[in-house]
């Protein structure tokens, strides 16, 4: 079976221990939660965001969310485990470093836009993604979306 899995917020615990980083960096206070309707709402000084987190290398930093490590661990060894995020691709090295870290086995990394990893979510059996809206177009063209 091909089962494709986002990272942040699936794997990684990205927004609850990068939020003051964001909210700093943004000069308003986000709950974790809302974070992802930030950036989209702010397009533009999102993208200086992530080149200051590609400086700092904030996300090498990020804990793994264990539960969810040790299955992928355990997944691996009788399916293949795609990893799609919509982190950006200069972000690519660090989540590969992080994923080496954390002993993370996969396949094959994808870096794609916000509202596109349909593309390759149709290629595959399960999806994993904590995006609700995300999860909302991806079921359109993945069997089971959690």
């Amino acid at each position: 079976m091909k089962i494709g899995v986002d990272i942040d917020n699936v794997l990684a615990n990205t927004f609850d221990e990068l939020s003051s980083h964001f909210n700093r960096f943004m000069g308003k206070e986000y709950a974790a939660d809302e974070i992802v309707y930030a950036l989209r709402e702010n397009k533009f000084k999102t993208f200086f965001y992530n080149i200051d987190a590609w400086k700092k290398r904030v996300l090498e930093g990020v804990s793994p969310i264990e539960e969810a490590v040790q299955k992928i661990k355990k997944w691996s060894l009788e399916h293949e485990i795609y990893l799609v995020t919509s982190r950006l691709f200069i972000l690519k090295n660090q989540t590969k470093r992080w994923l080496k870290k954390h002993n993370i086995p996969y396949n094959d990394l994808f870096h794609l836009k916000e509202r596109t990893k349909f593309k390759k979510a149709k290629e595959y059996d399960i999806f994993i993604e904590d995006n609700i809206d995300e999860c909302e177009i991806i079921a359109d063209y993945c069997p089971r979306v959690f």
